[in-house]
């Protein structure tokens, strides 16, 4: 009888499994068939206990990750990233308002991560398309700039009044010259804003208008994508710059707010008040004088003719006004330097006289 288990046997074998896998005592909560126990027949006879199947108590979140869009980026770099490109809105757009003599408002819309080919796709064909580096980092960056805008800050730099085309075209040679002096400019305002981080010189390759001839990266690769929002005078477009992974790698540790505001340079240079006032010399400010006014009816201005004269409501006596931009600056007399008219400044206008 040795290799028979007895029903006491069993027992005790039942309970040490219950008491292992933290189960009570009995047979039906481990999944055993105590049936298959024969209390008569050999021990070695005796079917395999099943394994004991343990439900899962609930369903876990699962949440699809894409290896191919695989986020190279943290929220801290990206919005460091927003930070330096908002300074170089702010420039640019400063620039060109002295420039164009209009005004002009670039902003950041946004600064997102996406693909190349995402980016790519969402180009208007044609365009106004600059490549250029920024060494010391690799690689090559991507500046979009739409026709919506560019053909109308070409015109005012011409002396135009900013009309826009009717349809979109590609550049002429006369105008690639004057894109690349923007786009220059651009680059020099890129560099200033990067100062914090890295320095750069940027270098112009190429100018482009077709996006699909436009391939710096595979086009898997992940891009950071800067959405600007442009506005010259009554006209507006989007800017969309595209700076490659590959190019932002190895600068990546140093794009964190910390750092960026432990590197900010809050200090003025000791020539900068020497150089400003340097620029504002150079200045030019419209100087005008007022010799007078009359009042007439409309019957008489419309019947106004050459030769005619107007009585004004000064004496040849009185001092005039002088207007430097639309403040009055100055009192003066009008009079004769050989055969040029002049004005001979008689008073400063204080502080509170100023219109």
């Amino acid at each position: 009888m040795g290799d028979i288990l007895s029903q006491d046997a069993i027992d005790d074998l039942i309970s040490q499994i219950g008491d292992d896998t933290g189960g009570g005592g009995g047979g039906g909560d481990l999944g055993i068939d105590l049936g298959a126990f024969d209390m008569g027949a050999p021990a070695a006879s005796s079917a395999p206990m099943a394994s004991p199947v343990i439900p899962a108590a609930y369903a876990k979140n699962v949440q699809g990750f894409d290896f191919s869009r695989a986020s190279k980026f943290s929220k801290d770099q990206i919005r460091t990233l927003q930070m330096i490109h908002e300074t170089f809105a702010r420039l640019f757009s400063s620039t060109l308002s002295a420039k164009i003599r209009a005004l002009t408002r670039i902003k950041v819309v946004s600064v997102e991560e996406v693909t190349y080919e995402d980016f790519i796709s969402t180009v208007s064909n044609p365009s106004i398309i600059s490549i250029f580096g920024l060494p010391p980092m690799e690689g090559n960056a991507v500046l979009d700039i739409s026709p919506q805008i560019g053909f109308p800050l070409m015109d005012r730099l011409l002396g135009g009044s900013g009309e826009e085309e009717e349809d979109a075209r590609e550049l002429t040679d006369i105008e690639i010259n004057i894109m690349e002096s923007i786009l220059t400019d651009a680059l020099n305002f890129l560099k200033e804003a990067w100062s914090n981080v890295i320095t750069i010189s940027p270098k112009l390759e190429v100018l482009e208008s077709n996006p699909y001839f436009v391939q710096i990266v595979p086009p898997n690769e992940m891009i950071i994508l800067v959405n600007f929002e442009a506005e010259i005078g009554e006209k507006s477009g989007r800017m969309n710059l595209a700076l490659p992974y590959v190019m932002l790698e190895t600068v990546l540790p140093k794009l964190s707010i910390q750092k960026w505001f432990a590197t900010y340079r809050r200090t003025i240079a000791p020539d900068t008040p020497l150089k400003v006032e340097r620029r504002l010399l150079k200045t030019s400010v419209v100087l005008s004088a007022e010799l007078g006014s009359a009042l007439i009816s409309l019957k008489d201005f419309l019947n106004l003719d050459v030769g005619d004269i107007l009585t004004l409501q000064t004496k040849v006596s009185d001092e005039v006004d002088v207007f430097v931009g639309n403040k009055l600056k100055f009192k003066g007399r009008p009079g004769l330097v050989g055969k040029s008219i002049a004005i001979q400044t008689t008073s400063v206008v204080k502080e509170k006289e100023d219109i």
